[in-house]
């Protein structure tokens, strides 16, 4: 703990300094005294490539083995961190006989019994998980949840910011839809024109051209087509 920060306001002071998530994420690990962190964005859009953001202080051999294995198929933390809204226990999952060889490897690896996970959602659409994790007593982690639980849903947006930051820095290439937008342009990748989403949403025509061209703006595109096919290419949408 020396050198570290001891309480909420400082740990949130630290983190604006620290150069990188994978900084960040040494940093909470060693202020809650847990084994390991993890942040996981589910997907990203840099240039052409479309790729998951993962950051983690896991031993780099559990790390390989995670990828040369594929477990991220079956990983029931990843599963239901990117379904559920709400932050959540592990114990709280149901683990189906398939998952059996990834925990047993896992537990191998050092990877503890006891984990938190916080799903993240921003205005842009992205998802991404903060987990921690823990090799301690049921005793011991049920207090420490209890402790920090809030601290760390917190923690997690902070988190999410600094990755967004690491990867594009000022210029987010994703905007911040809102929720009919995104509607519009679905229905409008969908091949449907003005009057039919107009018809589909219970909306006027005159209301759905509004969100429509917000949608473009936006998105910095000509055409509405344009701006749906880019859409779903950030994954604002999916078709």
């Amino acid at each position: 703990m020396t050198g570290y920060p001891s309480d909420f306001t400082s740990v949130k002071a630290h983190l604006g300094t620290a150069g990188s998530v994978n900084e960040a994420l040494h940093l909470i690990q060693s202020v809650y005294r847990v084994d390991f962190t993890t942040y996981h964005l589910a997907s990203t859009v840099v240039g052409n490539f479309d790729a998951p953001f993962v950051r983690t202080t896991y031993p780099d051999a559990w790390v390989s083995t995670y990828l040369l294995k594929g477990y991220v198929t079956i990983d029931p933390v990843a599963r239901e961190g990117f379904l559920r809204q709400l932050p959540f226990d592990w114990r709280e999952l149901e683990f189906a006989s398939e998952t059996l060889t990834f925990l047993e490897d896992a537990m191998r690896h050092g990877v503890g019994r006891f984990g938190f996970s916080i799903p993240i959602s921003d205005k842009a659409g992205r998802r991404a998980i903060l987990s921690f994790n823990s090799t301690t007593s049921a005793e011991d982690w049920n207090v420490l949840l209890d402790l920090h639980r809030s601290e760390w849903v917190d923690l997690a947006y902070l988190v999410h910011q600094m990755a967004v930051f690491e990867l594009h820095g000022e210029s987010d290439p994703i905007p911040a839809l809102s929720p009919r937008e995104r509607e519009c342009l679905y229905w409008s990748g969908l091949g449907k024109d003005c009057k039919d989403i107009a018809l589909i949403l219970g909306l006027s025509h005159h209301t759905t051209r509004s969100y429509l061209k917000s949608a473009r703006t936006k998105l910095g595109c000509g055409t509405v087509s344009a701006a749906a096919t880019l859409a779903l290419k950030l994954r604002l949408i999916s078709i």
